[in-house]
């Protein structure tokens, strides 16, 4: 039985402040169990949560322990090479603290849910073994009596109440059963709207803390009692026989999650992780990621198994068919045969073809419509109008101090800044500034959001950046020859606080170098051109350029051996290098491209060797900033996985064999 996979979205942080600055904690109030060789069932006790990892899963949430940040846990894990791939990482970051696994202070958790206090219980194994000889005999009782069809009404109105019975019997038993496995009973009550069998009735969901054996006897005693009750009647009441029959097959029916459906996955399914479905992770709810985790972590060997039961329940469903009609069989296909059953045949083949095109094309117009339907709220909410924020001094100078480009200033120089600078608010889909034009002032978003856009050759803007609160855009045009090189327009309504070219020179060029800030926007500038990063956010951005350093190669020097250690991550600014394994040249590296970055996510040593064909300028990252850089952007993160995966031909995570390598501070 899978474990109950309801999101609840009880978070009053987003995501991306959840997976980047948020500090968590391990709950203290957990139920851990090996429920297979390869599953591990971390259950929430008070909320009655469950997730159900693989135990490298389940170690990487045991490394936050009593309190720490995700980059933080991210970060040791590639460290010492004990990383999950980071999609899997960051679905049960967010699945454990929607589940309350995972916690932070003065955020809600799921709420307490309180078990039944069912007394009686039962040993699994005895039950276990007694419910499979009663089945066998009930079976053989079944065969070796006459089996006839209902003569009235009455028999009907019985054996339906049989099998009521029957099924109540069935949950009351496995409640003893799951309650003898040391499992919580939750929400007995009596079944009756909805169902054509109305009936008692538990929640048997926290069977997966008993394990294999638990799913086993639950499955075989809520099986018994029909089968029992099915062979008495044959006995001594026939008439009835035939609505006990219907209520054996449907519990028998491998088309619902029937008991005998859940003693198949016991015996020979594997519990699903519960990183490959009902993903909330924002960047696993594509299609093509909910497509390709569906093909990889399908059940193969219990998909076999459930479709060899299902063509033999079909075939039992026929031949009791047969026999309550008192029909041979053979000589029904012989009869079927002779009056052109063949074109018959043909027709129903053709519409059960047809039916399963259009249940496909149904599931997969589902999946768009809920893919479509998220999409466009997602833009609803982006577009919505921002939270006015009052526009005072005080608000300014806090803005101010926390800006990229002024916050290395003396406090007395940020409220200078403050009391030169003047709002101006821009309506939805107007443009602040357009390239190619002349720029005389900068500007430092206040509140609402903009975007950098580049003019195409056809004419239409491309969105290449979003900005937000505290980013600046302009001072490049102040800086180098006054000219726009970026279009800007605002998203949502915004409110921009503008400096004046004059302004901006005596304020902030007099307090910082302009060589210090020409680097900062030479390398700004080029990760805006790059493959890499251009899509990357503006603070990903500046967080990136503080990090790196520019490094000068003449033409033949060598900058990594393979086989040798590396501690850097490079990045070509200028120039042309050489890829080169076992002395042979396999690929040319030019401007824009990088290298570096495996060894550095495998905490290993290289596998080749870069060699500078021409004068070359790169800028360089130490492994310790490359690691933590990537690790506070899960978009990042992803990008330098699937990059390095694609690399050498398979997941780069999880990793194999020990660590022979540190971390350089």
């Amino acid at each position: 039985m899978e474990p109950s996979s309801a999101p609840c979205a009880i978070a009053l942080v987003d995501q991306p402040t959840l997976l980047a600055a948020s500090t968590l904690r391990l709950s203290q109030d957990l139920r851990v169990i090996e429920a297979r060789p390869d599953r591990v069932v971390v259950k929430y006790m008070p909320g009655r949560r469950y997730l159900v990892l693989s135990p490298l899963q389940w170690r990487a949430l045991q490394a936050f322990g009593s309190g720490r940040t995700v980059p933080s846990v991210l970060f040791e894990l590639i460290a010492q090479r004990h990383s999950i791939p980071l999609r899997e990482f960051y679905e049960i970051v967010v699945k454990a603290f929607n589940a309350g696994i995972l916690q932070m202070d003065h955020q809600p958790v799921p709420p307490a849910v309180t078990a039944y206090d069912w007394r009686a219980h039962a040993s699994g194994r005895p039950a276990r073994w007694l419910a499979v000889i009663a089945m066998s005999a009930a079976i053989i009782t079944i065969l070796v009596r006459p089996v006839q069809l209902p003569e009235h009404v009455g028999h009907l109105l019985a054996g339906w109440l049989l099998t009521c019975v029957a099924t109540s019997i069935g949950y009351a038993l496995a409640a003893c059963v799951l309650r003898g496995a040391g499992c919580e009973i939750h929400h007995p009550h009596f079944h009756w709207r909805r169902t054509l069998a109305p009936r008692f009735q538990v929640d048997l969901g926290d069977v997966i803390m008993g394990g294999r054996d638990a799913e086993t006897d639950v499955a075989l005693v809520r099986l018994a009692p029909q089968f029992v009750i099915t062979a008495v009647a044959a006995l001594h009441w026939p008439g009835v026989v035939f609505p006990l029959l219907c209520g054996l097959m449907a519990l028998i029916s491998p088309l619902w999650r029937s008991p005998m459906l859940a003693l198949l996955r016991g015996l020979y399914g594997d519990v699903r992780l519960a990183t490959t479905y009902d993903f909330m992770f924002m960047q696993n709810q594509l299609f093509s990621v909910l497509l390709r985790a569906r093909l990889k972590f399908a059940d193969r060997r219990f998909l076999l198994i459930a479709s060899g039961y299902t063509l033999v329940w079909f075939a039992l469903l026929f031949l009791t068919g047969c026999v309550l009609l008192q029909v041979n069989a053979l000589d029904l296909l012989r009869r079927f045969q002779a009056s052109g059953g063949l074109h018959f045949t043909a027709l129903a083949l053709l519409a059960t073809l047809g039916l399963m095109a259009v249940c496909t094309v149904g599931v997969l117009g589902w999946f768009g419509w809920k893919h479509v339907s998220g999409w466009w709220q997602a833009q609803v909410e982006r577009r919505r109008q921002p939270v006015d924020v009052p526009v005072e001094p005080a608000t300014i100078e806090t803005l101010l101090k926390s800006t990229l480009l002024l916050q290395k200033l003396a406090s007395e120089d940020i409220t200078t800044i403050a009391q030169n600078v003047h709002a101006e608010e821009h309506a939805a889909g107007s443009f602040v500034v357009r390239e190619t034009e002349p720029g005389d002032k900068l500007y430092i978003v206040f509140s609402g959001r903009v975007e950098v856009v580049r003019e195409l050759s056809v004419g239409r803007p491309e969105p290449i950046a979003e900005l937000r609160e505290g980013d600046v855009f302009g001072e490049i045009a102040l800086l180098l020859d006054g000219t726009r090189h970026r279009s800007v327009r605002c998203i949502t309504r915004s409110v921009l606080l503008a400096i004046g070219k004059d302004d901006f020179q005596r304020l902030v060029l007099s307090r910082l170098s302009r060589n210090t800030i020409e680097e900062s926007v030479q390398k700004i500038a080029f990760l805006q051109r790059i493959p890499l990063s251009r899509h990357w956010s503006p603070h990903a951005m500046a967080a990136f350029s503080r990090r790196t350093v520019f490094q000068d190669f003449k033409q033949g020097d060598t900058v990594i051996y393979e086989g040798r250690d590396n501690t850097f991550f490079y990045l070509i600014y200028e120039g042309e290098m050489s890829v080169l394994k076992h002395k042979q040249e396999v690929a040319r590296l030019v401007m824009g491209n990088f290298f570096g970055e495996i060894s550095l996510l495998q905490n290993s040593i290289a596998t080749a060797t870069i060699v500078a064909t021409s004068p070359c300028r790169c800028l360089l990252v130490s492994k310790h900033d490359f690691l933590n850089f990537m690790t506070q952007d899960f978009v990042i993160g992803l990008q330098f996985e699937d990059i390095s995966s694609k690399r050498i031909g398979e997941p780069i995570f999880p990793l194999k064999g020990a660590s022979i390598d540190t971390i350089h501070r």
